[in-house]
C-alpha cells in the first residue's frame, strides 16, 4: 500500500505547481465542507485565541486556514518531486529575505539553533540551499544544515515525509542533517565542534517522551511547551534565532530571520522561549490563519498544578 501511495504522490509530483492549486480549492472544499477535517478543534482554538472576535469573524478565518493547508499540501506533493534543485529555484515559491543575518550568526556562534513553529509551509524547509537569491554567497549547504523530524508510529509515512524533505538535496542519499530528534542530542554533542544550522520545529505541547518542559501563556490560554532545543542550545552556547515564514502570496513565502541571542549560554531557556513565543505571537496576530490550528495546542495532562515558569 505505501508503494502505491508513494507512487500516486510522485506521479503527481511532476504536474506543474499552478495544476496543483487549481485542485487544491477543491481539495479545501472538501476538507471544510464535506469532511469537517478536525473541524471542532480548529473552531474552538480560533474562538479560545481571538474571543473578541464574533463567530462570523471565526468562522472566515477557519475558512481561510483550511483554504491555506489545501495549498501546503499541493506545494509539498509537488516539492516531493524536485528531484532536480534548479526546477525547485526557477520556481522561486520560498526567498530567504535576510540571508546576511542568518550569515552574520553563522560566523559569530559555534552553530546556529533556528526554532520554527507549523507556520508557512514548514515542508519546504529541504530545500533552504536554493532559496538564497540575492547572488552572495551563503553558509547554508547540504554540509552544514540539519532538520530536527519527530519519528511517525508509521513507517510508510516516514518514508514519504522523508522523501518530499530531502527531494531537492543534490546528494540525497548520503545527506546526515535528517535528525530524528530522539537522536538529536547525541549527533549534536558529536559535532559540537562543527559549525552547523539546527532548524526545530517546536510545538508548545511537547511529547509524551520529553523529559522538560515549561509553562507559559501563549494567545491568552495556558499551555506547556518543549524546551529542549533551548537547552542544548544554552549547554553548547549557540546562536538562537527564530525562523518567520510569512506568505506574501498564494506560491511564495519569504523566510525572515530574527535574532534572538547570540550566545545562549548568557540566557536561560525558559526566557529563549517566552522570546520565542512572543515573536510567534506577532506572527499569527497579521496572519492568524497562516499557523496549524488542527491541532490540540493548550491540553496540560502533566497532572501537575499549574503555574507560569518564571
Amino acid at each position: 500500500m505505501g508503494r502505491v501511495i508513494h507512487f500516486i504522490l510522485r506521479l503527481l509530483a511532476f504536474l506543474p505547481l499552478r495544476v496543483h492549486y487549481v485542485l487544491c480549492d477543491g481539495v479545501a472544499w472538501l476538507c471544510e465542507h464535506v469532511f469537517h477535517y478536525r473541524k471542532h478543534d480548529i473552531t474552538i482554538n480560533l474562538a479560545r485565541s481571538f474571543p473578541d472576535l464574533k463567530y462570523d469573524d471565526i468562522k472566515h478565518l477557519r475558512h481561510l486556514f483550511y483554504k491555506h493547508l489545501a495549498e501546503q499540501l499541493a506545494e509539498t506533493i509537488w516539492f516531493g518531486g524536485c528531484r532536480n534543485p534548479e526546477r525547485l529555484r526557477r520556481q522561486h515559491i520560498v526567498e530567504i529575505e535576510n540571508p546576511d543575518e542568518i550569515n552574520r550568526l553563522y560566523e559569530l556562534a559555534p552553530s546556529v539553533m533556528v526554532l520554527m513553529s507549523h507556520s508557512g509551509n514548514w515542508e519546504l524547509i529541504g530545500g533552504i540551499e536554493n532559496y538564497d537569491y540575492t547572488g552572495n554567497p551563503t553558509h547554508i549547504s547540504e554540509d552544514n544544515f540539519c532538520v530536527v523530524y519527530r519519528l511517525q508510529s508509521i513507517k510508510m509515512w516516514n518514508d514519504i515525509l522523508k522523501d518530499g524533505r530531502t527531494a531537492p538535496l543534490k546528494d540525497r542519499e548520503n545527506y546526515k542533517g535528517y535528525l530524528e530528534s530522539g537522536k538529536v542530542l547525541r549527533y549534536m554533542l558529536a559535532h559540537k565542534n562543527e559549525k552547523k544550522v539546527y532548524n526545530f520545529i517546536t510545538d508548545q505541547y511537547p511529547y509524551a517522551e520529553a523529559s522538560g518542559y515549561m509553562r507559559l501563556k501563549l494567545l491568552n490560554q495556558k499551555c506547556i511547551s518543549m524546551k529542549g532545543a533551548a537547552e542544548i542550545a544554552h549547554k553548547l552556547g549557540m546562536a538562537v534565532c527564530y525562523m518567520s515564514m510569512p506568505q506574501v502570496r498564494r506560491g511564495l513565502y519569504k523566510i525572515q530571520y530574527k535574532t534572538i541571542c547570540e550566545d545562549a549560554s548568557t540566557m536561560r531557556a525558559v526566557d529563549i522561549m517566552k522570546q520565542y513565543y512572543k515573536l510567534l505571537e506577532s506572527d499569527i496576530a497579521v496572519q492568524p490563519w497562516n499557523w496549524l490550528w488542527s491541532h490540540r495546542r493548550w491540553k496540560d495532562e502533566t497532572g501537575v498544578e499549574w503555574t507560569e515558569t518564571e
